[in-house]
């Protein structure tokens, strides 16, 4: 749901023409196929004939590229330093969650062990 924040211009759907994608960015069809050769996340799938369909996440990418190319003023190389990072930091963050999540779920199934050995001693 986080992502119809970004696609708040465009109608929620699964898959987005580049037509769609183009009007909504403001950003020319060869531009996008560019982008999508020079920057490996962006993978939109095909039909097969060959028609590209962006998902929202797809979208959420190109509108980030958009953003700092235009609104930030980096080039193609800076973008792909800027999203480099940001998986970087987001690979750290999943790790972080996970530990916890693990952690959480190591003392939950102690706790559970512990309640279910003291109501076999009541019995």
């Amino acid at each position: 749901m986080k992502n119809n924040i970004y696609l708040c211009g465009m109608i929620d759907k699964l898959f987005y023409t580049i037509q769609e994608v183009s009007e909504e960015l403001g950003v020319p069809y060869s531009t996008l196929r560019y982008w999508e050769k020079e920057i490996s996340r962006l993978k939109p799938r095909r039909t097969s004939t060959g028609i590209r369909r962006y998902s929202r996440e797809d979208v959420v990418l190109l509108k980030q590229i958009v953003y700092l190319s235009r609104d930030k003023g980096y080039t193609l190389d800076g973008v792909k330093r800027v999203l480099r990072t940001q998986e970087t930091k987001t690979d750290e963050v999943d790790m972080e969650v996970i530990s916890t999540l693990k952690n959480m779920k190591g003392f939950l199934l102690d706790l559970k062990t512990r309640l279910n050995s003291g109501r076999s001693e009541e019995e």
